[in-house]
């Protein structure tokens, strides 16, 4: 997971704001000695200082509803398609086909699940075939899958 973390951001930007910056969390000792390890070895390759905060873990507070699922909120129509599904704002955010939708069109994910899982997001064939075209058109990983839902 660590290695998620370094490969997922630029631990050399240092933000403008507490609550835009990077940091590792950690619960416990040999947490703490893991991340400890793990920046360690990202140092060591680094060409500028590592400003991602190793931290140990407080209280966590959720962003507000209407700050979860950015990337899903910017693409209307399949927002407007999971509003009918999770009317408000709460449900939204809880739900895991959600979440997916988003990744995807932040160009996360492997085309294969994508095609696999696509049917079964709860999206018409014209919001799969919106997804699909979406995802070929901006992520790299994505070049060439076609929407089964056209098939």
């Amino acid at each position: 997971m660590l290695d998620v973390v370094w490969e997922s951001h630029d631990p050399g930007y240092d933000v403008y704001s507490r609550q835009y910056r990077n940091a590792i969390f950690y619960l416990n000792e040999a947490q703490w000695n893991e991340a400890e390890a793990s920046r360690r070895r990202v140092v060591k390759d680094a060409r500028d200082e590592i400003v991602t905060a190793i931290e140990q873990a407080g209280e966590f507070f959720a962003a507000e509803d209407y700050h979860q699922k950015y990337l899903l909120r910017r693409a209307t129509g399949i927002l407007q398609e999971f509003q009918k599904i999770y009317p408000d704002d709460s449900s939204l955010t809880a739900s895991t086909a959600a979440a997916h939708i988003n990744g995807y069109l932040g160009c996360n994910g492997e085309s294969s699940v994508l095609e696999m899982e696509l049917p079964n997001l709860g999206l018409s064939p014209q919001m799969q075939a919106r997804l699909v075209e979406h995802v070929t058109s901006s992520c790299d990983r994505f070049v060439g899958l076609t929407c089964p839902a056209q098939k």
